[in-house]
């Protein structure tokens, strides 16, 4: 009798060990967020008016061909944790006035968004402002479209609720037309939380693929790829997804704390 409940102790520990391997197998065998450009036409989008969709991955849950796709502009992609958001929004303007919306640095003064952590709605960006270079000593007006619309790289400065001081960005426009538009942002300083660094240079990228998809409507992707510190410990899931949702809702004009959050 003994001898069979050791049997049976046994065959339960390996269909438990091959239903996780296949978990795993069926975790990566998903292709993985796929941006709507460079041949790529579809995204995820909800349906109009709904909430964005979002999402992360973490590396364990990517194929192992997965690779940013070169239309986003990612020069040197490292990453512990990717995050997707599509959503739908009306819009009679242009994408000039869309690209605008970039270049206006000081406007970002003040955005909200939802804290999982302290489960409330606080002030995601502090302090924001154009540079003249990448030296936060050089603040400057706002940059004005003909600027952003000539792929050149600028800089800007952000200073975020969690962060210990501001932090200067790269923003460079990867394509500029009537009914498209390509950005993309990484961070060239170092962020630091008291007197750790939590992210080096380049730890931070951003793209987001701005498209009309028909009259008066809009389809906005963004994809975001963060190479986390050791010293961050935890799940920051949930602050990834609402502070993604929060650009979200800045740049297609409405207050961040006006829906519900995405990931409360």
């Amino acid at each position: 009798m003994a001898e069979f409940s050791a049997k049976r102790s046994s065959l339960l520990v390996v269909l438990l060990a091959a239903l996780v391997l296949l978990r795993a197998a069926e975790a990566r065998s998903e292709p993985g967020p796929i941006p709507p450009c460079g041949g790529v036409t579809e995204a995820p989008y909800p349906d109009f008016a709904d909430p964005p969709n979002a999402r992360d991955w973490h590396l364990r849950d990517l194929p192992s061909t997965w690779a940013p796709p070169a239309c986003i502009g990612w020069q040197h992609p490292r990453f512990s944790l990717l995050t997707a958001l599509a959503g739908k929004f009306a819009f009679e303007g242009s994408a000039e006035e869309l690209l605008a919306k970039f270049g206006a640095q000081s406007a970002w003064r003040g955005v909200r968004y939802w804290s999982a952590t302290d489960a409330r709605w606080e002030v995601l960006i502090k302090d924001a402002a154009a540079l003249e270079a990448a030296d936060p000593q050089r603040r400057r007006p706002d940059f004005a479209p003909a600027e952003l619309e000539s792929g050149a790289d600028l800089y800007f400065l952000q200073e975020d609720n969690r962060s210990s001081g501001a932090v200067i960005y790269r923003l460079r426009v990867l394509a500029f037309e009537p009914e498209r538009l390509i950005v993309t942002i990484e961070n060239v300083s170092t962020v630091w939380l008291f007197i750790f660094p939590i992210y080096d240079p380049g730890d931070l990228q951003s793209t987001y693929i701005i498209r009309k998809i028909a009259t008066g409507r809009w389809g906005y992707y963004s994809l975001s790829g963060v190479r986390e510190n050791s010293l961050l410990t935890g799940s920051n899931d949930a602050s990834y997804l609402n502070r993604a949702t929060a650009v979200f809702r800045h740049l297609i004009g409405i207050p961040g704390d006006r829906d519900p959050p995405v990931a409360p």
